[in-house]
């Protein structure tokens, strides 16, 4: 019953981690290895052919065909590499790489390093490319005596392709919709041009002879 219950416990925990884990972008810490030499030759998860020279990797969680770069943490070097089996399942491990990215990244000789994974691409395509972005590494300092310049470095950064074939693993941003209160339309009044009417002639009036009844004195 326990063992069952175990069982139940591993598969609900794998089945989180590909839940929360398979977006483009995301990022995961860990330490990568590389296959041992009696592995070569037999069959991946996917029922491929293990092969040295290909750029090809094993993850638990991850689905098929996604593009991985994968990032040496110690002298910064990556290689973008295809997911294709299963593995590994010792304690702290994340990633399974072949001999060709081993020795791209320098494992050979030391075996096991600190690595970042990030998700570029799902169903062999890549979707996310990186670039080398000039940046200030020191803010300059001003004193009376010197002047101290500014270090430049270069950071990754990536872009999204501009054309991709498979864009349901884009994420669609819901566009927030601003409620505008309706205005009540404006009647359009048709203004008509009123003619001016014709002044009629007025009829002359004679104007009234105003007698003065008043006798003005005679003369002597």
């Amino acid at each position: 019953m326990g063992k069952v219950l175990f069982c139940s416990f591993v598969v609900f925990c794998l089945s989180m981690g590909t839940c929360f884990s398979q977006d483009l972008g995301d990022e995961r810490y860990g330490i990568a290895s590389f296959y041992s030499e009696k592995f070569y030759g037999r069959q991946t998860a996917n029922k491929e052919k293990l092969n040295k020279t290909k750029l090809t990797a094993a993850h638990k969680t991850y689905p098929f065909n996604t593009l991985v770069e994968v990032t040496n943490l110690a002298n910064r070097k990556s290689i973008i590499v295809r997911i294709n089996d299963r593995g590994p399942y010792k304690r702290g491990r994340i990633i399974d790489l072949t001999d060709a990215g081993a020795q791209k990244l320098k494992l050979n000789k030391i075996g096991l390093v600190k690595v970042k994974v990030k998700i570029v691409g799902f169903e062999g395509e890549q979707m996310l490319i990186p670039y080398q972005h000039l940046s200030l590494a020191t803010n300059p300092k001003f004193n009376r005596k010197y002047y101290q310049k500014t270090r430049l470095k270069y950071k990754k950064k990536y872009r999204l392709k501009r054309n991709i074939k498979h864009k349901k693993y884009l994420k669609k941003r819901k566009r927030k919709k601003i409620k505008s209160k309706k205005k009540a339309p404006i009647k359009k009044t048709i203004h008509k041009k009123i003619k001016p009417k014709k002044k009629l002639a007025k009829p002359l009036i004679p104007k009234k002879i105003v007698k003065n009844d008043r006798k003005t004195p005679k003369k002597k």
